[in-house]
């Protein structure tokens, strides 16, 4: 019979049909290769049956072909197997559900957390030798850095690293550990055996082109507060210069500062860009 008669026994579209020959899992038994009509066997409706079957109850096609040819017995078995499966997931979405309220609730809790103790770290932090501003400067670039908190939406991937209570980065995002070996930047700028913050800044340019940057300061341990550290240094050398300032936003730069305690007792820096 042709495609048109045999989708009418079965009850289907014949593109459905023609959708199951492209996969392989009906083949008409005979195609005109002077007109490329497809026609089909009655009995093949059966196999139809088995196939339709199959793919309503969510085997995929490579499932459902090694199906093709089994038994009525192993087909009951697979539907059994399929429910199970079915369930499990069912079961694993349901546990989700009650989840879910208390990871959101766990969340706002850590993103409160967090904004405590940047803020906490920072007002214990007197940037005027090291970084040579005043009080009323820091209180500009704390009242900044507070607002951003307040209005920036936190998400898990914010959390590069954890601050533990000493306001160390105890555990920073791997791509930075060993910023200086990795293949990915290349050094354009570096200092090293500086005393203040303030000797650095101002040595150099972080060029406009919309690239990435990365400061890396090693420091002496007895350079407490790394975490007001690098949120001052940023400050400062973002608001040295307000046009810069304007164009980096303006091309969306991303530019980052990891302050880690440097082997040798002395200040290194390092400013380094993304190949």
């Amino acid at each position: 019979m042709t495609i048109k008669e045999f989708s009418r026994l079965c009850g289907c579209n014949p593109q459905t049909l023609r959708y199951y020959d492209h996969v392989d899992l009906l083949k008409p038994v005979k195609v005109d290769s002077w007109t490329g009509y497809r026609y089909y066997d009655e009995d093949q409706a059966l196999q139809y049956v088995k196939i339709k079957n199959l793919q309503m109850a969510g085997f995929s096609i490579n499932e459902i072909r090694g199906l093709l040819d089994a038994d009525n017995d192993t087909i009951f078995k697979a539907f059994s197997a399929k429910i199970k499966e079915q369930e499990d997931r069912l079961q694993k979405t349901r546990e989700i559900r009650q989840s879910y309220l208390s990871e959101v609730q766990r969340m706002k809790e850590k993103v409160k957390e967090f904004r405590e103790t940047v803020l906490s770290l920072m007002e214990d932090y007197d940037p005027t030798e090291e970084f040579g501003i005043t009080a009323d400067e820091y209180r500009e670039i704390v009242d900044s850095l507070t607002t951003y908190l307040d209005t920036h939406e936190f998400t898990e991937g914010d959390f590069d690293y954890d601050l533990s209570d000493d306001g160390d980065a105890a555990r920073e995002e791997p791509e930075y550990l060993n910023v200086l070996n990795n293949p990915d930047f290349e050094v354009i700028y570096e200092q090293h055996g500086w005393e203040h913050a303030r000797e650095v800044i101002g040595k150099f340019t972080v060029p406009d082109d919309g690239k990435e940057y990365m400061l890396l300061f090693t420091i002496s341990k007895d350079k407490e507060n790394p975490t007001a550290f690098a949120n001052t240094d940023l400050s400062v050398m973002l608001g040295a210069n307000l046009k810069s300032r304007e164009r980096t936003c303006q091309n969306s730069q991303k530019l980052g500062c990891n302050v880690t305690v440097s082997e040798d007792g002395q200040n290194h820096f390092w400013l380094l860009k993304r190949k």
